[in-house]
């Protein structure tokens, strides 16, 4: 599975638009794939990877179709001018692939939809180094020059697998003086998302933190066919909540979960978004948790478009708290599992710094893949026990094992393919 995954990216790649008016002996697919090597394998930084890649030359060669290595500046100017919506091919082409396999029909929600996450996080930032795009804050007198992304992800309640859908970069716009904002990027997402997931296949809940419950994102989500569950913390829609509260309006359930924690949820339908937008209407639900000694461990307060009942309100709640899966099981694992988000591997004057995270994800996404629908790539992890130590077991293979395949690489790992040692006197 991860050889035909490669390959398609590697395809992708090859119709990203050329940006060079010289030095195009090398083609700028040569320069992707190099790079994609380096995220993909999990190389602490660009140096590393070319130091290393004569001992790694036979894997490199055989599992990216990599024939030689290339100056960190010659790789740097190379992707640096490339627009980052080329990249962003990759994200569809990967999921027209996920879609062939079973895994996507375990990621409805409430019998029909599919739950995308949306959050920002950063990845670069710098003391000393910038680029007319760069975000800027000020830091006890010292400015500091960082970059953004704002993330969609499907999620799924339960389960342990997510797969970035896109990215878009959160950093200062063509001749614009202001910071980029997060709302902002979102607008730019949004279509992006939907063009990735076509409402013709995917009936889709954009899941959004507390920043979003306002009128023109919920037009915006509106006019691309996509609902909502937002957390709420403050506005007009709790002032009405809080009135039907007093007069006993609210409908409820009680339930306990699989830890034998009590769960109570309360809901109201029809509430006014705020007063600038009037002719907007939300549904808006609560949720409260305690554990068996009484005491709360959890609490949240959501608004949506989707319609609250008795029967749905207990899966509601779990879609709600998936939002969290974008922060646990998608920025905690690039940042702390090996993938070195955060990690300065190159700023570049353009769009260097944006698509070496974009790159990140794509590594990021096939790797998620392989973990929901590759047999050899489970039986490898599970051996390994956790996924630092198999990253490392991965690079330890790429320089002592020539590999036909990736499966065959995952067999060597698991102990599934034997070797016997002869010694000659």
């Amino acid at each position: 599975m991860v050889d035909k995954l490669i390959n398609k990216l590697r395809e992708c790649f090859t119709k990203v638009r050329e940006h060079r008016y010289r030095n195009k002996q090398r083609s700028l697919n040569d320069y992707l794939m190099l790079a994609f090597a380096m995220f993909h394998l999990k190389d602490s930084s660009l140096l590393f990877f070319r130091n290393n890649f004569d001992h790694r030359r036979s894997n490199l060669q055989q599992l990216y179709q990599i024939e030689s290595i290339h100056s960190d500046t010659a790789i740097r100017e190379a992707i640096d001018g490339i627009a980052p919506e080329d990249l962003k091919q990759g994200f569809k082409v990967l999921f027209e692939e996920l879609e062939q396999s079973e895994v996507l029909a375990s990621y409805k929600v409430l019998g029909e939809y599919y739950c995308c996450a949306v959050d920002g996080t950063q990845h670069y930032c710098s003391g000393s180094t910038s680029c007319p795009h760069c975000l800027e804050k000020t830091t006890s007198g010292k400015a500091k020059y960082y970059h953004q992304a704002l993330v969609g992800v499907m999620v799924k309640h339960g389960l342990k697998e997510v797969f970035p859908v896109s990215c878009e970069a959160i950093v200062k716009q063509d001749g614009k003086e202001k910071n980029d904002c997060e709302l902002n990027a979102a607008h730019r997402l949004i279509p992006q998302i939907r063009w990735v997931l076509p409402a013709s296949k995917y009936k889709l809940i954009g899941l959004f933190d507390g920043l979003y419950p306002n009128g023109q994102m919920i037009r915006n989500l509106k006019a691309q066919d996509m609902r909502y569950v937002m957390s709420i913390k403050e506005g007009y829609v709790l002032v009405q909540v809080n009135r039907l509260r007093e007069e006993g309006a609210l409908s409820s359930k009680e339930w306990k979960n699989d830890q034998g924690h009590r769960c109570r949820a309360n809901w109201c339908k029809g509430l006014i978004l705020n007063g600038q937008h009037q002719d907007i209407t939300v549904n808006y639900y609560e949720y409260e948790e305690y554990n068996k000694k009484g005491e709360r461990v959890y609490c949240n307060t959501w608004i949506t478009d989707l319609d609250i009942t008795q029967d749905n309100i207990v899966e509601l709640v779990k879609v709600g708290r998936s939002r969290w899966k974008i922060e646990n099981e998608t920025f905690n694992t690039l940042k702390t599992q090996g993938y070195h988000l955060e990690h300065n591997y190159g700023h570049g004057k353009k769009n260097l710094a944006t698509n070496f995270m974009l790159l990140t994800f794509l590594a990021f996404l096939i790797d998620q893949i392989a973990q929901s629908v590759d047999v050899a790539f489970k039986k490898a992890l599970k051996y390994c026990n956790n996924k630092k130590s198999f990253w490392e077991a991965v690079r330890s293979t790429f320089y002592v094992i020539p590999c036909r395949n990736w499966e065959h690489l995952y067999q060597v790992i698991s102990k599934d393919v034997k070797f016997e040692v002869v010694f000659l006197e």
